[in-house]
């Protein structure tokens, strides 16, 4: 008879309910193709925000607009979203999975798999910033003062930017999880 006890032992070293799946092969260089994918949405994302800010510096302001323009303050989230993606994708996948132990000389033992979820979720939460940064740019600075068309759409490619970024990890990890085709077994 199996009881709560058994099942709570059994998933002790899980840290979610539903476990990782591990995603089988996707098919002939779909896994190529799919890193492409996520390199080219990455670059579609900061052309976005390379143009609004050419556009921005090249803008004529002698119409009688106030000087609204890209700085800094609209640089950060992408930076932010950016340094998410290469923390996320940085990460050993299998180290997610197991819990090993590596011993140091003081006798204490830490876990591997916690240390990897730990910064695992400093890269979601770089990447989560980011894009919060970049709707409260869009919101605060382009869309509540009401400066209208161009201003709005440097707002706009800022968000964009950081949508195509996370959307852009979200493909490269599902594609580095992905089993590789190319396993090759050595035998004497």
């Amino acid at each position: 008879m199996s009881t709560n006890w058994d099942f709570a032992e059994r998933h002790s070293k899980r840290i979610c309910l539903l476990p990782i799946p591990r995603i089988p092969r996707l098919g002939p260089k779909a896994r190529d193709t799919s890193i492409y994918i996520a390199g080219a949405l990455f670059a579609l994302g900061w052309w976005f925000f390379i143009d609004a800010v050419i556009y921005s510096k090249n803008w004529n302001y002698d119409n009688g607009y106030k000087k609204v323009s890209v700085e800094f303050v609209d640089w950060v989230p992408g930076i932010c979203s950016t340094i998410g993606m290469l923390v996320i994708n940085c990460i050993d996948k299998a180290a997610l999975r197991g819990d090993s132990f590596s011993f140091s000389s003081g006798g204490g033992g830490t876990s591997v798999a916690w240390k990897a979820r730990v910064f695992l979720f400093i890269g979601f939460a770089f990447m989560a910033g980011g894009l919060a940064g970049s709707v409260s740019i869009l919101c605060i600075k382009y869309l509540l003062p009401g400066h209208g068309a161009p201003f709005d759409f440097w707002g706009v490619c800022n968000v964009v930017q950081n949508s195509l970024v996370m959307t852009s990890a979200a493909i490269l990890w599902v594609a580095q999880s992905t089993e590789s085709e190319y396993q090759y077994s050595f035998s004497i």
